[in-house]
């Protein structure tokens, strides 16, 4: 229950951040913009150019606001002796943490809604008012389009909160910019990982055993970009597959989480 207080405050500070409105801003007038943009192409390659760049802007957003936001304010707490002043209350410190991760999730996922709003419509104006190519040939009806984006919005929002739970983790220990550096970081590894180890295999490296290891250890988003990929394709994602993408992620940031409350245990408050 008290972690439910911590999280409602958090969440409260977290939307009111100027990072937020600029981001919900960013989003849309690169949606809008993506809509207006001539592409030089006609019919379904049109609405691929859009999917790929709403899927990316999406992303992006989600993920800067859930990184900035989880290295920004728990590290002020802990620098302004604010997290002393609520750790003298009846609150545990893994109270603390948890209240934290999921205050701050809860604003992601605020604004994972209302840019995949924008982006349904956009998307759907654009698949609605296309030319006769788009209209009569690649589509027979419009929501089914929704379905075709959707795994996308899922998968972005719970790589987004695996990322979160890191920074948070990294924020009991980390000033904040060292966070968002090594936050990002792990986002473009975590992304080229599996390339990498493979190309590394071809070559015989002597380096392979030890990236194949770390590969093992860090999240892996390959298959969100193999998604994304088929997404943009106009491809339907297997259910099954964006359950297991999903599972795996609740289950990595459990673990994560479990690690920052152990970092949290000792840090020095005062």
């Amino acid at each position: 229950m008290r972690s439910l207080t911590v999280a409602s405050t958090t969440f409260r500070e977290s939307v009111r951040q100027p990072v937020f409105f600029t981001l919900v801003v960013m989003a849309t007038l690169l949606l809008i913009f993506s809509y207006l943009l001539p592409t030089f192409t006609m019919g379904i390659e049109e609405v691929k150019f859009l999917r790929d760049l709403g899927l990316g802007t999406y992303t992006l957003c989600i993920l800067l606001l859930g990184v900035f936001s989880a290295a920004n304010l728990i590290t002020t707490d802990i620098e302004n002796f604010t997290a002393m002043t609520v750790m003298s209350k009846p609150l545990r410190r893994y109270e603390f943490v948890l209240g934290k991760f999921f205050g701050i999730a809860l604003s992601v996922v605020l604004l994972a809604f209302l840019v995949s709003v924008v982006f349904f419509t956009v998307t759907l104006a654009k698949v609605a008012g296309g030319d006769i190519v788009i209209r009569q040939i690649a589509y027979k009806a419009i929501w089914p389009e929704v379905g075709v984006i959707l795994p996308g919005i899922l998968l972005g929002l719970f790589q987004t909160l695996l990322l979160t739970a890191v920074s948070v983790a990294l924020s009991t220990r980390l000033p904040m910019i060292l966070n968002i550096t090594i936050s990002c970081g792990l986002f473009i590894l975590a992304s080229v990982s599996g390339p990498f180890v493979d190309y590394l295999k071809q070559k015989d490296s002597a380096a392979y055993g030890i990236t194949k290891v770390l590969c093992y250890i860090l999240p892996s988003f390959q298959s969100n970009t193999e998604i994304n990929s088929a997404i943009g394709l106009g491809q339907t994602v297997p259910g099954s597959l964006v359950a297991l993408t999903v599972l795996y992620s609740v289950f990595y940031i459990a673990a994560v989480l479990l690690v920052a409350v152990l970092l949290f245990q000792d840090r020095e408050l005062g």
